[in-house]
């Protein structure tokens, strides 16, 4: 489905899904965001997508959020599209050697291996497609965890994977999964202290609803449930 102009949600949550993850599109190119977790998960992505005459037979780049196996199960087959894979410090080395950074204790099953052509640091910006993502490196989730800040459409647009989430409309926030044997709260705090002051229009995370207006008030509600919780 359509959410933003040129962004699509491919699969997740409207889908009665597990993850979501999304397609950013122009006549240049696609720029896929996550892969989901099984090949199941990307055909029926192409599927959806087949709606707006968009094929996923060649994708340009794939920006990974973070190493868990339902963000990049993926990720390989989308690779061997011909897609420049992205990924953040640590959480590239994850997938790329499909260990303990998949979370397969967690999958239940292991992912295929993909190599990471760019690792990205707090800073870079990737251009693809006619677009510009600027990286923001966003710890504690995993390592690695960071946002793709998109400004486009007069908005801007990040796309969170699990940094935040909301399963309501109502900006009441959770918090990534803390089963990962990277998660670290006070690491997580700070971050969330950092995104909280910065501008954000919609927020487009790997579980649940996108937010599509007044991102920052997630954002900030994360940062404070984050403190009450976890001091």
């Amino acid at each position: 489905m359509q959410i933003l102009p040129n962004i699509y949600l491919l699969d997740g949550f409207a889908y009665a899904q597990h993850a979501n993850f999304y397609l950013v599109h122009s006549e240049k190119g696609n720029v896929l965001v996550d892969s989901g977790s099984v090949p199941s998960d990307l055909e029926r992505a192409e599927q959806h997508l087949s709606v707006w005459g968009i094929s996923l037979e060649k994708v340009d780049h794939l920006l990974l959020t973070h190493s868990h196996y339902d963000h990049v199960g993926n990720a390989a087959a989308v690779r061997a599209r011909c897609a420049h894979v992205v990924a953040g410090p640590g959480d590239a080395e994850g997938v790329g050697l499909a260990d303990f950074r998949t979370i397969p204790y967690a999958a239940g099953f292991q992912v295929p291996a993909c190599k990471v052509d760019r690792v990205v640091q707090d800073g870079d910006v990737i251009e693809a497609c006619g677009f510009r993502f600027e990286v923001l490196h966003a710890p504690g989730h995993t390592n690695g965890c960071v946002i793709y800040q998109l400004r486009h459409a007069g908005k801007i647009i990040w796309f969170v994977g699990d940094v935040l989430m909301s399963p309501s409309a109502d900006y009441r926030p959770e918090l990534g999964w803390k089963g990962g044997e990277e998660f670290d709260k006070p690491t997580y705090i700070k971050t969330l202290k950092r995104l909280s002051a910065l501008p954000v229009d919609c927020v487009l995370a790997g579980h649940y609803i996108p937010y599509l207006r007044e991102g920052h008030r997630l954002v900030g509600r994360a940062y404070v449930k984050a403190l009450i919780e976890w001091r």
